[in-house]
Order: structure tokens, then C-alpha cells, then sequence
């Protein structure tokens, strides 16, 4: 490799920054699961983060260490994991903001933590089921060390997984999510009395979603472009790796963005209570 020590710091940027965070928001979300919903949401990405981003030193010893396929295919098939999972998460995410705006009061009722956990017990099930479906084939989509192993793999199989990494990664949770978020903006634009219950579930779209498609497009790119066999290999090998690492940057700027909100979520609760007048459910608070 042409570029180890930029590799490297980028790397060690990344795993020094996101693995603190993470434990932070993994501590702070663990405290209010049994007591909302959204503490459910963030703690499951916490915990989906943490498993991602620790794994990073395994994903830059397999870049280097060409004859390390375990390594890779195992950091691989974990960073197949944790696309799944923040996608299908986020696709989540923006359908509970939705329904907060169109219906808080069932809302109010019916979301539950013991509810949320049940979704994303599916939603890591649906995740792992995805990653070692094609478990045997991530690795020869994004690793420099797996020219010889390529090869020696069905071409057909391998712009499968391809596909299936961006339709159901990216694609389709995308599609699904703009158009909650559309709603929500309409909502916060038209409905001016209810201004503080549909600014705040926007925010969380607004942040949480460009953080994660921008962060994940380079690795799709680069996943298309390394099967076409049309560009140099030594050009599309360091555009892999820096795709890999841009992905990690996600996890550091996810808990970020949770602790950022996480103030204004307080006061937004304070504010909220001080304003409702009828409310003997006691239940959690539009979000």
C-alpha cells in the first residue's frame, strides 16, 4: 500500500474518537430503556456502533496483512452488519417520527420500550441473516487482499451480494424514509400550533440520515466500481480503504450528534410537560 501512514492516522482518528463516545451513549442510553422508547432507539445503535468501530483495528490489519482472509471476511461480514442494521434502524426511526406527528396521542399510548427492544431484536435478526447469507463474498467486494480469492468466486454471486448491499443497504431505506420525513416537514410548516411536537422529530431525521447515506455512498461507489474490472486495481484498492474508514466516521458522528440532542431533547420534555394541561396516562412525551 502507497498510503499507509494517512491510512493509519485516519484510522486511529476514528477509533479513538468513536469507541469513548459510544460507551458514553451506550451508559447514558442503558439508564432510560425500561422508561422511553427513544433510549431504546439510541442504545441499540450505541451498541451496533461500538461492535463496529472496535473491530476497526482487525479491518486495517487485514488491509495490510494480505494472507489474513479470516480477518477480513470476519470485519467484512461485520461492517455488512452494521449497514443492515443503522439502515433498517433509521427506515424505524423515521416511521415512529412520523406517526409522533400525525398521532401523538396513540402515540403517546401504544409506544412502548418493550415494544421498540421487540423491533430491534427483528431488525438485528434481519441484519445477520443479510451479512452471512453472503458471508463468504463480502470480503471480495471492498478488500485489497482479496484479488486471488475474487477469482476464485461466482461472478454471478458476487454482483448479487453487490446489489443486495445496495438495494436493501441503502436503496430502498432511503426511499423509505423520505417519505416520512417529507410529511414531517409539511407538518412542521402547516401545523403552527403544534410547531414543538414536529420540529423536533425532524431535527433527528435531519441529522441522523445525511450522517449515514453521505457516509456510506463512497463504499457502495467502489463496491460497483471493484466488481466492473474496468479501473485500475491499485486506484479502486485505495478508494476502498478510504470508502471503509469514511464508514467508521459515521459511528463517531453518531453519538455526537445524540449527546448534542440530548439537552435539548430535556428541555424540550420540560417544556412539553409544562404545557400539556389533561395528561393522566403519564406516559412518555411526544419526542
Amino acid at each position: 500500500m502507497e498510503f499507509p501512514v494517512l491510512f493509519l492516522v485516519l484510522c486511529v482518528m476514528a477509533f479513538l474518537t468513536g469507541v469513548p463516545l459510544n460507551c458514553y451513549v451506550f451508559f447514558i442510553a442503558g439508564c432510560r430503556v425500561e422508561r422511553t422508547a427513544n433510549a431504546v432507539w439510541f442504545w441499540s445503535r450505541a451498541v451496533a456502533d461500538f461492535i463496529f468501530i472496535v473491530f476497526l483495528p482487525l479491518r486495517f490489519t487485514s488491509f495490510f496483512i494480505l494472507d489474513l482472509n479470516w480477518a477480513s471476511m470476519l470485519s467484512s461480514t461485520i461492517t455488512s452488519f452494521h449497514m443492515f442494521f443503522s439502515a433498517f434502524l433509521l427506515t424505524a426511526l423515521s416511521v415512529d417520527r412520523c406517526i409522533l406527528v400525525a398521532h401523538p396521542e396513540w402515540s403517546g399510548n401504544h409506544r412502548t420500550p418493550p415494544l421498540a427492544f421487540r423491533m430491534v431484536i427483528g431488525m438485528w435478526a434481519l441484519s445477520v441473516g443479510f451479512s452471512l447469507r453472503y458471508g463468504d463474498l463480502w470480503e471480495s467486494l471492498l478488500s485489497t487482499a482479496s484479488t486471488s480469492m475474487y477469482l476464485q468466486l461466482d461472478e454471478r454471486r458476487v454482483k448479487a451480494a453487490t446489489a443486495i448491499q445496495f438495494l436493501v443497504g441503502f436503496l430502498i431505506p432511503l426511499a423509505m424514509i423520505l417519505s416520512p420525513t417529507f410529511y414531517i416537514v409539511l407538518a412542521a410548516k402547516l401545523r403552527r400550533n403544534r410547531l414543538i411536537q414536529s420540529t423536533k422529530p425532524l431535527k433527528i431525521l435531519l441529522g441522523l440520515t445525511p450522517t449515514f447515506f453521505l457516509c456510506w455512498l463512497p463504499y457502495h461507489v467502489f463496491s460497483f466500481l471493484q466488481i466492473s474490472a474496468t479501473y485500475p486495481q491499485t486506484l479502486l484498492s485505495i478508494g476502498s480503504a478510504f470508502a471503509c474508514v469514511l464508514t467508521y466516521f459515521s459511528s463517531c458522528l453518531n453519538p455526537i450528534f445524540y449527546l448534542t440532542m440530548e439537552e435539548e431533547f430535556q428541555r424540550y420534555r420540560q417544556r412539553t410537560r409544562n404545557s400539556q394541561t389533561t395528561d393522566n396516562s403519564g406516559s412518555e412525551p411526544a419526542e
